[in-house]
């Protein structure tokens, strides 16, 4: 008798649990099919589609060419279920899209997106500012434009680039931070421009820079010591009347060397 009883204890306690697990199962069941139902009425359905994109702010890069990429790193793709689906929903556009649009166009710098809800984008670009012609002599004379912080910005093309620097990089300078390096430049050209000497390019090297201007004279500095000092002593050298009355008599002036300025 007491192990009958046992028995039913042990039958009702079974079928309580598969009670309770079922619940459960049940439960889980149909919240997952109202978050998938959820999930896939925001990512699929027409009304937040992207049917309007809008992008201004650029300047060399042409309109159409923009919106033409733009609409294609918007659209998100994906498998589930051995099926491929694809989506360009508002709310899928974000940072990623950003990456991939700047990775196609170096030219752009920084990209500011805005949605208008329920299916509008709008896009501001700004472009990055020229600031150097860079070439590499070392490999195939690659020449490129540079921004101020050295980042790419698109190959040589036949235009006017008097008003940048010049940067012919004749070495293969491993880890050569571009960004100070122009810097460094910029610094040079200011202090010789002040003085009546413009220049045509700056000659970079493991060890030097070598300056070529309207002068035949090259200039050497070292960017990776001292510059100032070394500005300083070009400044005197300058003020001497001795060399500055005709700079074109000397081969070059170094002052890479402590308190040195050697004059050829």
């Amino acid at each position: 008798m007491r192990r009958l009883k046992a028995k039913r204890r042990k039958i009702s306690r079974r079928r309580k649990k598969s009670i309770f697990t079922n619940l459960f199962f049940s439960v889980s069941l149909f919240a997952s099919i109202i978050l998938l139902s959820v999930a896939g009425f925001f990512l699929f359905s027409p009304r937040f589609q992207i049917n309007s994109l809008n992008v201004s702010g650029n300047k060399d890069i042409p309109t159409e060419e923009l919106k033409r990429v733009a609409e294609e790193k918007l659209k998100t793709t994906f498998s589930f279920m051995g099926f491929d689906f694809s989506t360009a929903s508002i709310f899928l556009s974000g940072n990623k899209s950003i990456n991939s649009l700047m990775e196609s166009f170096p030219e752009i710098e920084k990209v500011t997106i805005k949605k208008n809800f329920p299916d509008g984008i709008s896009l501001t670009i700004i472009e990055k500012t020229p600031f150097a012609v860079w070439t590499d002599d070392f490999d195939n004379s690659k020449c490129y434009l540079v921004d101020k912080s050295g980042s790419f910005i698109k190959n040589c093309m036949e235009e006017d680039y008097s008003s940048l620097i010049f940067v012919s990089e004749k070495e293969d300078i491993e880890k050569l931070d571009k960004e100070k390096t122009l810097e460094s430049l910029s610094k040079i050209k200011e202090k010789l421009e002040n003085n009546s000497i413009n220049v045509s390019v700056f000659d970079v090297f493991e060890g030097k820079v070598s300056v070529k201007s309207n002068i035949t004279c090259l200039i050497i500095f070292n960017i990776n010591e001292d510059l100032d000092w070394q500005i300083e002593k070009l400044g005197i050298v300058l003020k001497d009347s001795k060399y500055s009355s005709d700079l074109n008599k000397f081969t070059y002036i170094d002052l890479r060397f402590g308190n040195q300025a050697i004059i050829k």
